[in-house]
């Protein structure tokens, strides 16, 4: 299966769902670019949802340190949700789990970002 991904707006919150195998860094240029306009137009917070990846390599694992890095230089935040036990295994070896947040699912992930909202109001 080819690499595919969607990108929803949850109340400025970017959600960008993979699917399928993401094993070079051409395939996910279409959507670095619109994680980059996504920025320019103000949104930098974003939850990506691996429910449906399949495979992910090195080059893979780039793109979402990208598109981490591109949302933090902003000021906002990319949350990681949905890893298979796989993928979560994938994340402990390269010690990515200490450079991303992880949530379990979606909507925990978007509860991280209305908290941190709360607290930037109190």
């Amino acid at each position: 299966m080819s690499f595919t991904y969607q990108i929803d707006n949850n109340r400025g919150v970017g959600i960008i769902h993979l699917e399928g195998r993401l094993m070079e860094k051409y395939d996910a240029s279409s959507l670095l670019e619109e994680v980059k306009d996504s920025i320019a137009q103000g949104m930098n917070r974003f939850v990506i949802d691996l429910k449906k990846l399949e495979y992910i390599n090195s080059s893979g694992l780039n793109v979402l340190i990208t598109i981490l890095t591109q949302s933090r230089n902003d000021g906002g935040e990319t949350i990681i949700c949905n890893l298979s036990p796989r993928l979560e295994k994938l994340f402990v070896i390269t010690r990515l789990d200490t450079v991303f947040q992880l949530a379990a699912t979606q909507a925990a992930a978007l509860q991280v970002f209305k908290n941190t909202e709360k607290q930037n109001e109190a």
